[in-house]
């Protein structure tokens, strides 16, 4: 296996509310890649999106076991996430600075090419084949829901103004519903998380290109970033990669 990732603020925000966190445990065999993009103001953002991959990540290893089949992986993941939720609300009723703050997660637990993937909020789960690739999360956005009604098309949902309201995230009730998938990856297949800094700048197919023509992991996760920053680089960007199989990038 081979995973990467890094975050960057961008060309615009003054500070860096999105998180990322990669672990491997299970004796090298299991890992968890998490993405997390905070909101609310001066640093409260920050704080939901760190205190959430601290939580989350910390419970998904404590409840972690070998041979979990994928209804106590979903339960697992929905408890993390649920234990998560609870800590951010209880931050932001207690300190008034961060008072409404919140944060999306997308998580993926990856034991060889079986995957199980966990969404709250618009950050984005992509695998990437040989010829394609496919979005595996649906946005929990005011646009999408738009879209899912015909009132918009993808195209119109990309640009329009109200693209970054979102519909659910982590901390901002005291209850949070996640969406939940299985995926099987083929040993060409590669995962993508990130947050929508990279996905709101840099269209799809040009994503699934430059990590393709990658020479590494690390050449392709600092390359989507810099695309995305010459794009404008109006939010925070982040983006973690993971493969089942030592790949030779750039063919």
């Amino acid at each position: 296996m081979i995973t990467y990732g890094d975050t960057h603020q961008g060309m615009v925000r003054t500070n860096n509310q999105d998180g990322y966190v990669i672990e491997i445990f299970d004796d090298q065999k299991t890992v968890l890649l998490v993405v997390c993009d905070g909101m609310g103001g001066a640093n409260a953002g920050n704080v939901a999106s760190h205190v959430a991959l601290e939580i989350f990540s910390s419970n998904v290893q404590n409840q972690f076991e070998t041979e979990m089949d994928e209804t106590a992986t979903e339960d697992m993941l929905r408890i993390s996430a649920q234990n998560a939720n609870a800590a951010v609300y209880d931050i932001s009723l207690k300190q008034p600075e961060c008072r409404g703050m919140g944060t999306t997660l997308v998580g993926a637990i990856a034991q060889g090419e079986k995957v199980t993937i966990i969404n709250i909020g618009d950050s984005r789960a992509y695998v990437i084949t040989k010829d394609d690739i496919k979005q595996i999360t649906e946005d929990h956005s005011f646009v999408q829901e738009m879209v899912r009604k015909g009132k918009l098309t993808p195209e119109e949902a990309r640009n329009h103004p109200h693209k970054n309201l979102i519909t659910r995230a982590i901390g901002v009730d005291t209850f949070v519903d996640s969406d939940l998938f299985h995926y099987t990856m083929e040993k060409d297949d590669i995962l993508l998380l990130c947050s929508d800094g990279l996905s709101g700048m840099v269209e799809d197919y040009e994503i699934a290109n430059i990590v393709r023509e990658a020479e590494s992991f690390e050449q392709a996760v600092n390359t989507l970033i810099m695309r995305a920053c010459d794009n404008g680089g109006l939010d925070n960007i982040t983006a973690a990669l993971y493969s089942c199989a030592d790949l030779e990038l750039g063919d």
